[in-house]
């Protein structure tokens, strides 16, 4: 059982109460100090209470980065609850079917008014003996681009103790100032905003990503450190970028200070587009974090100070997290510098497992190792690891198996690149064909030949892509990451639209 010590509750009660009368959080609608955070928590856990809320019950919090979102997690803590974030924009069929699945019997929205912010769902299934307990903190939905999202099983040990270690890596202190656009059903937007206020900041929390106003936000209100995912950042180069106003926008935010850290990830962040940033806003660092919702996030962290000469890499492990690499079927075996395999890891942060899928656990798990999915190496020169792909969008061509990442790397570092995404297209003789998605930098017309030229300078020929669409955007998941299956479809319908004469809007 998770002593008070490894309760989230009790890390945000106790933060709570040392920082009672600082801001905590913001929002469109207005703000809270810390007290009062804590006296909102109190009176939804009452309401909970008072709606039939058991202990070790799963609770639907429905989400969309307003302050008493917070509050509405806090109440279900403190009421030995299990959270499981739902975005407001959900459809109430997968509400229903969440709700299936956890077997959750109340939902939670602070957007209505007092007093009816807590109803019921209907009976709950019959729970599975020792699925989910009063240690479990949370359940969070992956967000697989194909089949049924899993539900990852967090405890309040394990979230905790990440929170810790984390801290001991990237500076979250007392009165920091922290835009938050990233949303409480995603992981990335969960820990950094949880670990914010145990420390003392204050959260600002907008209900979407707008590029241009955040940066004229940024401008104007400087902050310590704002999370995103690399397309956000594609945005903001873009903005950056436009003749006139990117450069008036620069001046503003180089002025201004902030932001002091852009805290990325949930998929690699190209190197080029960084090392962009960075000149745009000499100021602001760069941390690029990896990990996963199956080992509470946060796993390797490429620090800001580390940025400059690794960028490209996900950085060294997390205080905690034990790493190896595993090469075709083989077992995880201490890594070999140069050598690539899948990720495999050991940390005391690991989930709990998937939800009522045993079988899926199982087969994540290699003895006490955690398989990733990701084909890693580690660099000769300083020991920095790098992603080179997944272990299962590998591209076969002819017999030869190509990571994606491997072909993208050297067109994130050129400098017509705002973005790219290599994918195998079906071929009868071959298997799959390389294809890549390029999207061009602002103010830049780079040619598919071109393109290919710089390919095969930095390739191996079996690497080279063998067409290049042309697009204005990348496809993305509902998390804000890009879409890898979106992108092979865009290249097959490009590729059969060329093939018949026609233009289409992704080819040129």
């Amino acid at each position: 059982m998770a002593t008070d010590h490894q309760r989230l509750d009790s890390l945000l009660t106790s933060a709570c109460t040392r920082f009672a009368d600082r801001p905590a959080l913001t929002d469109d609608t207005g703000s809270l100090t810390y007290a009062e955070l804590a006296a909102e928590a109190a009176a939804l856990r009452t309401e909970l209470v008072s709606a039939g809320h058991r202990t070790a019950d799963p609770v639907l919090v429905r989400v969309g980065n307003r302050s008493a979102d917070l509050a509405a997690q806090l109440a279900v803590w403190q009421a030995r609850g299990i959270v499981v974030p739902v975005h407001r924009s959900t459809p109430d069929a997968v509400l229903s079917e969440t709700a299936e699945r956890t077997g959750a019997r109340l939902v939670l929205d602070v957007a209505h008014t007092a007093g009816d912010r807590t109803r019921g769902l209907g009976p709950a299934r019959a729970r599975v003996p020792g699925e989910l307990d009063a240690d479990q903190a949370l359940v969070a939905f992956t967000s697989g681009t194909t089949g049924r999202p899993k539900g990852v099983v967090l405890s309040h040990r394990a979230l905790t103790a990440k929170l810790r270690a984390v801290a001991e890596v990237l500076p979250f202190r007392p009165g920091d100032q922290a835009l938050q656009v990233l949303q409480l059903n995603f992981t990335f937007g969960q820990w950094t905003s949880l670990l914010t206020l145990a420390t003392g900041g204050t959260l600002h929390l907008l209900p979407r990503f707008d590029a241009p106003g955040v940066l004229r936000r940024l401008a104007a209100r400087p902050a310590d450190r704002i999370a995103v995912v690399p397309s956000m950042l594609r945005l903001v180069d873009r903005e950056l970028s436009t003749p006139g106003t990117g450069a008036e926008l620069s001046a503003a935010l180089r002025a201004s200070g902030g932001p002091r850290t852009w805290i990325t990830g949930g998929e690699p962040l190209p190197a080029g587009l960084g090392r962009r940033l960075q000149a745009a806003l000499p100021g602001s660092g760069i941390a690029d974090v990896y990990g996963l919702s199956e080992t509470s996030t946060s796993d390797f962290i490429l620090t800001p100070d580390q940025y400059g000469t690794a960028a490209g890499t996900i950085g060294r492990p997390s205080p905690g997290v034990e790493f190896r690499i595993a090469t075709g079927d083989g077992p995880p075996r201490p890594p070999v510098p140069g050598t690539v395999g899948e990720l495999c890891l050991r940390t005391p942060h690991l989930m709990t497992g998937y939800l009522d899928d045993p079988a899926a656990t199982r087969a994540a798990m290699d003895g006490d190792w955690l398989r990733t999915g990701d084909l890693a190496t580690v660099r000769p020169a300083d020991g920095m690891v790098e992603l080179v792909g997944r272990k299962k969008q590998l591209i076969s061509r002819g017999g030869a198996k190509i990571a994606p990442l491997e072909v993208e790397r050297p067109y994130t570092q050129h400098p017509a690149g705002a973005g790219c995404l290599a994918v195998g297209v079906p071929d009868p003789m071959l298997g799959e064909r390389v294809h890549l998605l390029f999207v061009a930098a602002p103010g830049t017309s780079p040619t598919e030949e071109e393109l290919r030229a710089h390919g095969r300078r930095h390739l191996e020929p079996y690497q080279v892509p063998e067409r290049v669409h042309f697009v204005t955007e990348l496809p993305l998941g509902r998390t804000g990451k890009t879409d890898r299956a979106a992108a092979a479809r865009l290249a097959v319908a490009a590729t059969a639209g060329a093939g018949a004469g026609a233009e289409t809007g992704a080819s040129r």
